[in-house]
């Protein structure tokens, strides 16, 4: 009878000096080296039930130390690292614990960072193109019009401009509001238990956190219409400069007809 394999040993000795690394990075401001420092230390204990309340405890850590990198200005590119780190250890703890529920903060930011990563996605796919309807059978079909394409090219990248700096607006006017949900929060005069606010302090920490979705919404959908839009109008300016040094005519004789091209200087 062959004996199952034993459990791999936790090297307690390294997730400490981590754990205590990654505190330091945390107090320094140092947000993104926290978490990546946690993340390596905290895979040092593996996923068991002696272990369970630890790497929770360190997994909303490292979800929180994402989140203030976040609102620090991180790029995309942190988002999804993030994103990646947390549903990795979701599916550890789901395979481990059925039906058990994830630690608060860590089933908050991945459903931030997923909004956040999803929406971006969706803002840089390219659009369908916009099709008329179609003519009934038998209707007389009327000549193709000289149309401006760049014209469209220039509306978009001017809707996209537009949208880019609304989102900034909406990252830099939702962390005011996260800011300042924070500091009524902690306001000793308002005496809000951290743990299970109620009354006041509930409706103050879910308005701080409804904020904080939106801040990281516009940081980074920011970026993704502005690049958008710039691009477009860029492409939209050049062909109108094109068309304007550009035209054509047609020409007739008695026994020839064509088309003469102008190119203006």
């Amino acid at each position: 009878m062959t004996s199952a394999a034993p459990a791999p040993a936790d090297d307690l000795v390294k997730f400490d000096s981590g754990f205590r690394e990654g505190q330091d990075q945390f107090n320094r401001g140092e947000y993104l080296s926290a978490a990546r420092t946690w993340s390596g230390a905290v895979e040092r204990l593996h996923e068991s039930p002696d272990n369970k309340d630890n790497r929770a405890a360190v997994y909303s850590y490292i979800a929180d130390a994402y989140g203030k990198s976040a609102r620090n200005g991180a790029g995309l590119d942190i988002v999804r690292e993030g994103l990646a780190v947390l549903d990795a250890y979701a599916a550890q703890f789901t395979a481990a614990y059925p039906g058990e529920a994830l630690p608060a903060q860590v089933i908050e930011t991945r459903d931030r960072f997923r909004a956040a990563s999803d929406a971006a996605d969706a803002a840089a796919a390219p659009q369908p193109p916009v099709t008329g309807p179609r003519e009934p059978p038998g209707a007389p079909v009327d000549a193709p019009k000289q149309g401006k394409p760049w014209r469209g090219l220039a509306i978009g990248g001017g809707v996209s401009l537009g949208l880019g700096l609304a989102s900034l607006g909406l990252f830099a006017g939702g962390l005011a509001r996260v800011r300042d949900g924070q500091r009524q929060f902690d306001d000793p005069a308002n005496a809000c238990p951290p743990n299970d606010p109620q009354g006041a302090c509930k409706a103050i920490d879910d308005g701080a956190k409804a904020w904080d979705v939106a801040a990281t919404l516009g940081v980074f959908l920011a970026p993704v219409l502005l690049g958008a839009g710039g691009a477009l109008l860029a492409v939209g300016l050049k062909r109108r400069a094109a068309e304007r040094r550009m035209s054509m005519a047609p020409t007739f004789g008695l026994r020839s007809a064509g088309v003469t091209w102008a190119l203006r200087f």
